[in-house]
């Protein structure tokens, strides 16, 4: 039996890179579809990173990450690079797995080596976390070549925003969370029927009556957003629930990944997931969770290391009313990573539903998925006898000091009895006069109530939950 060698691996680059046979003297043009909101940093990523660096494009499978790494290489090739210059392989492909990275660098760069003239190579590597060690290997990598623009593009094993905060993991990072809710309304063109001004420069001209219909598209989000195969091409009505209800939970569970990471009891691994999921937004224990699901607390563990370094799922840390992490930490807060997994799972929600104000925590808590200094330094607080949905800091160091001062307070009022003129938000106030210093910025999420005023000298803003998950979108940018 003969087995496969460098000029098989060579056939494959090939392959995988058409555009290599392009005469570079004609201008060359791509399809192109519509872009994702965070394209721009990515590019600027690539385009302006420091030599020998790498940058990896992280989040779940299904968010469009392949078709912006081709959006890349077309923007670079456009833009003059020689496009045998540029280099794609999906390292998915077990061809590639006997050769390591190196050599396919070394394969690139020898190809490259008579037509560099000082110009720089780009190499994007598709699935890297089929390679083993693939952290170190990169890191190693593009230290050796620093002519190339090493770009890993990973679903799985990826580390966590909170642990690239607090040490350099030697590459920079970019992320591609699910569609966000200003993504789901430009790509069906509602943006501009709701929203008047210059969406490109975030002038916001939103007129109240159009509350109603920008509420309706929030529940289609909610239901069917959170992936562009479910969003593009449809317009009119509702998005497509074809692949929300056929298609996800077979395609972003991704069984072959869960095996690649060591965990062999997939059942367990899917019903643990699917509890998590019937749960979002909710405070669980590893207890609970263990009891709930037959499962050993350091398997446990283990699962949900892989759901979250998979973009399944996201844990936030608890705070105490003085807005101090524990110590020990017994229970955490659970949000999946699109609210649509819900409706894959247990069918589509409308606004009356019991679980629908979780499901827009949710949805807000998501919108900051592609934004890492953020979503490292959202928590929640939960005391006896008081709880705050989502506080958050400046960054990741503030959260952690010993006396450390929100910024964001953020509390769901879906029934808007806190907004009204009753007794007001007692416990939001008081611990906002507790631990803040009066630059924070203090809200009530509502169905569709407006509303800015004073409880205790504390300024509370009352926003329509859909309003302010779309205005996340200048944070993103």
């Amino acid at each position: 039996m003969r087995t496969y060698g460098v000029e098989a691996v060579k056939n494959r680059l090939l392959f995988d890179n058409p555009w290599w046979a392009l005469n570079e003297q004609a201008p060359q043009k791509f399809k192109q579809p519509p872009k994702r909101l965070f394209f721009e940093e990515f590019a600027r990523k690539v385009e302006q990173g420091e030599d020998g660096r790498a940058v990896t494009l992280v989040g779940p499978r299904r968010t469009g990450k392949t078709v912006m790494v081709r959006q890349m290489v077309a923007r670079l090739i456009e833009g003059g690079a020689p496009p045998r210059h540029v280099l794609l392989a999906s390292l998915g492909t077990p061809t590639y797995w006997d050769v390591g990275l190196q050599q396919i660098i070394e394969l690139f760069v020898k190809r490259n080596a008579d037509h560099l003239q000082g110009r720089k190579l780009y190499a994007f590597l598709d699935e890297l976390q089929y390679m083993p060690d693939w952290e170190n290997e990169l890191v190693k990598v593009a230290k050796a070549f620093p002519q190339v623009r090493l770009v890993g593009v990973l679903s799985a094993g990826t580390p966590l925003p909170e642990a690239t905060a607090e040490q350099d993991p030697g590459y920079d990072v970019s992320v591609l969370p699910c569609v966000s809710f200003a993504e789901f309304l430009r790509f069906r063109g509602r943006e501009k029927a709701l929203f008047g001004g210059d969406s490109a420069n975030h002038r916001l001209a939103f007129n109240q009556a159009n509350l109603p219909q920008l509420n309706k598209e929030f529940n289609h989000y909610i239901n069917y957003g959170g992936f562009p195969e479910s969003v593009l091409g449809k317009t009119e009505g509702a998005p497509s629930p074809l692949f929300v209800r056929d298609t996800l939970i077979e395609r972003l569970l991704h069984k072959d990944m869960a095996s690649f990471f060591g965990i062999n009891d997939l059942k367990g691994l899917a019903h643990l997931f699917t509890l998590l999921a019937y749960n979002t937004g909710r405070e669980v224990s590893i207890e609970e969770l263990a009891r709930e699901t037959k499962i050993a607390k350091n398997t446990l563990r283990k699962y949900l290391e892989y759901l979250e370094s998979a973009w399944l799922i996201r844990r936030l840390h608890r705070v105490d009313r003085n807005a101090k992490r524990f110590q020990r930490a017994v229970a955490f807060k659970v949000f999946i990573t699109s609210p649509c997994w819900y409706a894959a799972l247990f069918g589509p929600v409308v606004p009356t539903d019991e679980v629908y104000e979780r499901l827009v925590e949710t949805a807000v808590y998501c919108q900051w998925l592609g934004v890492s200094h953020r979503i490292a330094s959202l928590t929640y607080a939960s005391w006896r006898g008081g709880k705050i949905d989502l506080v958050g800091y400046p960054d990741l160091a503030a959260q952690k000091a010993r006396a450390p001062e929100p910024d964001l307070i953020v509390e769901m009022d879906w029934d808007q009895s806190l907004s009204g003129f009753g007794e007001g938000p007692q416990i939001v106030t008081e611990f906002v006069r507790m631990n803040c210093n009066g630059e924070e910025n203090t809200l009530l999420l509502t169905q569709n109530m407006i509303r800015t005023g004073y409880h205790r000298h504390v300024r509370i803003q009352s926003v329509p939950a859909s309003l302010y998950a779309y205005g996340l979108v200048n944070e993103m940018s």
